[in-house]
């Protein structure tokens, strides 16, 4: 493609629209809703039979039942967060 060639291309495409319906535009915002809850119930599924972060969660509550907890603040600071 010469300069001309892609002169006239990116002109064509930058110019051009494509009209669509507003009620498809909604089922494709359905979709992608729908998808994205799969996607995290997927996650949470995988989650719950990964046997490593099940033991993390136990250890966690019981660090938390135990009173053995830091101020937000202080863990946003160690991440350097803020």
């Amino acid at each position: 493609m010469n300069e001309n060639d892609a002169g006239r291309h990116r002109e064509k495409t930058a110019t051009e629209t494509v009209a669509v319906p507003s009620s498809l535009l909604h089922k494709m915002s359905e979709v992608a809703l729908g998808f994205e809850a799969f996607q995290d119930e997927l996650e949470d599924y995988f989650l719950s039979q990964d046997p490593a972060f099940l033991e993390q969660m136990r250890q966690a509550r019981a660090h938390h039942r135990k009173g053995e907890t830091r101020p937000l603040d202080d863990l946003k600071r160690e991440l350097c967060t803020e």
